[in-house]
């Protein structure tokens, strides 16, 4: 698999462009699962789920969800490259729908006052930051689902880039 790779990812039916969460994106998992484990720890075994303590919504929207053997890369690179596929896209789109803008300041602020080690420190001034995060990867959901197309994920040194996607206004 790893040498069709390159072939894979690019050919134009399975491309919307690239979405770029930079070093957001552990932060951004532990908001969505309450989860802090590493890309390639993460073993998360839903998609979406309800938290029964608050019945708070839980999305695995940045880890993917099954690995794809044989892909681990070179020292640039975090671990393999994992992928969902369109039904699963479509449940990811419509979850993250549901969470409001109240709703992920709330999440932002336990985060806070919890410190999570994640990869990159959640500060009480970043929330607008992280919260347009959010909606970048919520619309990029959006339109894959829209699309009925599933998803790769990789965490490294991208090297198959087609251009940058951009939320738009």
């Amino acid at each position: 698999m790893n040498d069709n790779l390159d072939a894979l990812i690019g050919e134009e039916q399975w491309r919307i462009g690239r979405l770029e969460i930079d070093s957001y994106w552990h932060a951004i998992h532990y908001l969505l699962t309450e989860d802090i484990s590493s890309w390639e720890e993460c073993q998360i075994p839903f998609i979406i789920a309800r938290k029964e303590k608050n019945n708070r919504l839980l999305i695995n929207a940045v880890m993917g969800r099954t690995s794809i053997e044989g892909t681990k890369g070179s020292f640039k690179d975090f671990g393999p490259v994992k992928y969902l596929v369109p039904s699963e896209t479509q449940q990811i789109s419509e979850a993250l729908l549901q969470i409001s803008e109240k709703e992920f300041a709330k999440r932002y602020k336990e985060a806070c006052v919890l410190n999570p080690d994640v990869y990159r420190t959640l500060w009480d001034e970043e929330v607008d930051d992280y919260w347009y995060m959010f909606q970048c990867v919520s619309e990029y959901y959006r339109i894959a689902a829209e699309e009925a197309r599933g998803m790769l994920f990789y965490l490294g040194c991208f090297y198959g880039v087609d251009f940058m996607w951009e939320m738009q206004e």
